[in-house]
């Protein structure tokens, strides 16, 4: 590999869902966590069927996304309630003042990966969603979450809450 492809990569994490994966860029996520899927908690925000029940994380109220939920909202997630979760910590970047964390239900551990310009591209025949981008990485066809547009959301779902 040439000096110059090293410079321009960057280090990111793979991560397993139920069906396909998605791709993170590694100074985004904190920490793996996981929470049991035997507790029942009733969700904050039930008319988005993709935000969970908030996790306390250093003593911070963290919002959690079921990602899979988030990608196809028609799968039925009635099986995830059965296992337990991994969540993966972010750090916001947009507005960390007003969302300093959140966090990612996964299935998989996070496989480091370092992607260059040479092994990333967007594959045409696929639809992008408001969420995420389909892009073939390192040979593997995954979901590049679209980090930008679920913070903007989650900003969106906070302020809603506190004005009602």
């Amino acid at each position: 590999m040439s000096e110059q492809a090293t410079d321009t990569a960057l280090e990111a994490v793979i991560v397993q869902l139920d069906q396909g994966s998605i791709l993170l860029p590694r100074s985004a996520f904190l920490e793996v966590t996981t929470r049991a899927g035997a507790v029942e908690q009733d969700s904050e925000h039930p008319e988005v069927p993709w935000l969970e029940p908030s996790l306390i994380w250093q003593d911070v109220q963290v919002p959690v996304i079921n990602v899979s939920q988030l990608l196809d909202p028609s799968r039925d997630s009635g099986q995830d309630r059965r296992r337990f979760r991994r969540l993966l910590v972010m750090q916001a970047v947009m507005k960390p003042e007003h969302l300093p964390f959140y966090a990612l239900e996964v299935r998989g551990t996070p496989h480091p990966v370092q992607i260059t310009p040479q092994n990333i591209y967007a594959l045409e025949d696929a639809e992008a969603t408001p969420w995420s981008w389909r892009v073939k990485a390192s040979g593997v066809t995954t979901h590049l979450l679209r980090l930008d547009s679920i913070e903007r959301r989650l900003l969106e779902i906070a302020e809603a809450s506190a004005s009602a």
